[in-house]
């Protein structure tokens, strides 16, 4: 049913369970799975220095993200995991990425909001407002 799944990751421990989630879903649909990393953009043009820095934090969320694919690609042998990262805003890297990589399916971790903080503007509640396909949310 689900081809293409993207796994949205800040690179912590707690994107486990949604990658793991998208890839037992993967397995049984014949799917394949991309693992996204967005590097959050700070305002303003990129320059030089900036362009350094990025390229830094590129190369570190890749070894992660190298890693999980080794990992996880043990564990699930069957599943292609394809790494993507990008550069800019999360919520519309999110969205751009599934319309270049035609997803359809997101899955990502949830964060729990305790209803005195009255906040409805996580990542994930974006995502689920704004993506094309459906979203998968692990807890």
């Amino acid at each position: 049913m689900y081809k293409n799944i993207l796994v949205p990751t800040d690179l912590t421990d707690k994107s486990e369970p949604a990658i793991r989630e998208a890839l037992s879903i993967a397995i049984r649909s014949d799917g394949q799975l991309h693992l996204l990393h967005v590097l959050e953009k700070l305002g303003g043009e990129i320059d030089g220095e900036l362009e350094a820095f990025y390229q830094k934090l590129a190369g570190q969320a890749d070894e992660t993200l190298t890693r999980w694919q080794q990992h996880f690609q043990s564990e699930f042998p069957g599943v292609p995991i394809e790494k993507v990262i990008a550069v800019g805003k999360r919520a519309p890297e999110i969205i751009h990425c599934c319309e270049e990589e035609r997803i359809d399916l997101i899955v990502m971790a949830a964060r729990t909001v305790k209803p005195e903080q009255k906040s409805f503007g996580t990542l994930s509640h974006q995502v689920a407002l704004f993506a094309p396909v459906s979203v998968l949310m692990v807890r």
